[in-house]
């Protein structure tokens, strides 16, 4: 889910996803998927298991079958596995920042968040935070606004002081940042 809660190309997802009805060795079936999840543009059904699992020839007839109902029907169906889900260090990273995800600020603070880093790119997370203190603004505005994809940190490495801000957004999602 926390994948989920980052990924700005989310509409809205469910855990309570569709069933689906399907036959195996001749008797009929019952399937529920992990995640039901729309998207700006597609809809898609989100199975997560075991790597082992989805490389068993049980899986992967089920999931032919899922995918062809799903495709029918006019959604996608994913399969991963927890590897895929928990890849290090994006996961860590992506939970991290998750603890911002809900904090409100005033769009005053947004702003003048994203005037200095604007002004710094590129530079390194220790450098914006000690500019941010000068000018007495919180910390967590800039977190909350990389949780937002509203300001660019390489996620496939750890946060730390010295990673490097790349980029600031061009449009930014007013309406997530203010959680709306």
């Amino acid at each position: 889910m926390y994948w989920l809660e980052f990924d700005p190309d989310v509409v809205s997802y469910t855990t309570i996803a569709m069933s689906f009805n399907f036959y195996e060795s001749g008797k009929l079936k019952q399937y529920v998927p992990d995640f039901q999840v729309i998207r700006c543009r597609k809809k898609q059904i989100i199975d997560v298991k075991s790597r082992k699992t989805l490389q068993g020839n049980r899986y992967k007839r089920r999931y032919q079958q899922l995918t062809s109902i799903c495709n029918n029907t006019g959604w996608t169906f994913v399969a991963l596995s927890e590897l895929e889900v928990r890849k290090e260090p994006i996961f860590s990273n992506i939970k991290l920042l998750y603890r911002y995800a809900r904090e409100s600020f005033s769009i005053n603070e947004y702003r003048d968040c994203l005037e200095v880093v604007r002004s710094q790119v590129p530079t390194s997370l220790a450098n914006i935070y000690q500019i941010l203190d000068c000018h007495k603004i919180p910390r967590n505005v800039l977190l909350k606004l990389i949780f937002c994809c509203s300001v660019e940190i390489d996620l496939k490495q750890p946060i730390q002081l010295d990673s490097e801000i790349t980029a600031v957004s061009e449009k930014i999602d007013w309406e997530r940042l203010l959680n709306v």
